[in-house]
């Protein structure tokens, strides 16, 4: 017999790829079999929360109401503490949400709140010996949009007083001089340090409170609101909210008894005051870039 006539026989090249593509397949039949497992486990482990029902959402401060919300699931590893359970909404019903909230967005507990807060807040906490006044302001000569509520300014007045004048009618010492009117203006202090508590605009509205009402928008609301003419033009200050003591008062209702021509208003350091729209930057900040790019 001639063995040199038999061949070589050898494993086929591919069968080794081919093993490993049957293994491969195998593998991700078994991972995708144990993902699919897993996730109809945590589509069965839901939580029940809370989440607006109302075609227009929640507006800021609008009462929550068995009408406006309603249960939701949610996977529970979605699920976070800050969220309302729907078990709690007896405790939510009748409170308020402190700003917007679209439709189908889940109720947090820091967006609910009791009740309303109080307007002009700053009033409540005026100290017992203080008085409000109003004064006009023109911006456009007293630091602008520098000013804000919470700063400390000096006022000065001008008025016109009436002086007797000598006038010598002659040289002759046997004929008397006589005196007639004449007018001074005169410039003093009014206040050396007062508190400018809050601003109004034309309309006689609290720009804080304006500021106030912005900022509870939803971001696309607030941005369409912050680009309009409306907007930019309310907060224009017409008149200052200043908080002085009884005497400060009583200089500035004795001045303008006697015909105050003008007042000048200067800004103080702000090293010890409290701006109050210090408390509002996002807002504030937001409206600079805006009127930034509206001048470029």
């Amino acid at each position: 017999m001639d063995l040199s006539s038999v061949k070589n026989v050898s494993p086929n090249r591919h069968l080794f790829k081919k093993v490993m593509a049957v293994l491969f397949s195998i593998a991700v039949i078994v991972v995708s079999f144990t993902v699919i497992t897993n996730a109809n486990k945590d589509a069965r482990n839901t939580v029940e929360v809370l989440r607006v029902k109302a075609s227009e959402g929640l507006p800021a401060y609008a009462l929550i109401t068995e009408k406006n919300i309603e249960k939701y699931k949610i996977i529970k590893k979605e699920y976070t503490e800050d969220m309302v359970l729907a078990e709690d909404m007896p405790n939510v019903l009748n409170k308020m949400v402190k700003y917007y909230v679209r439709k189908n967005n889940i109720l947090f507990k820091d967006q609910i709140v009791d009740k309303k807060p109080q307007k002009n807040d700053w009033l409540y906490e005026l100290e017992d010996e203080h008085e409000v006044l109003t004064i006009p302001y023109n911006y456009l000569e007293c630091g602008g949009d520098v000013l804000l509520p919470g700063d400390s300014i000096r006022i000065r007045i001008s008025y016109e007083e009436e002086e007797d004048l000598p006038i010598q009618i002659s040289d002759n010492p046997n004929i008397t001089a006589v005196t007639s009117r004449g007018r001074t203006i005169k410039t003093v202090i009014l206040f050396d340090k007062i508190e400018v508590k809050d601003m109004l605009n034309s309309n006689s509205h609290s720009i804080y409170e304006i500021y106030k009402e912005v900022m509870r928008l939803d971001e696309d609301k607030k941005q369409e609101v912050m680009k309009s003419k409306e907007f930019l033009k309310n907060i224009q200050p017409k008149a200052l909210l200043l908080s002085g003591t009884k005497e400060q008062m009583n200089e500035y209702a004795k001045y303008k008894s006697i015909g105050t021509k003008s007042f000048m208003i200067t800004i103080l350091s702000r090293a010890n005051s409290e701006v109050i729209l210090d408390q509002l930057p996002t807002l504030e900040n937001e409206v600079e870039s805006w009127i930034e790019k509206k001048k470029d």
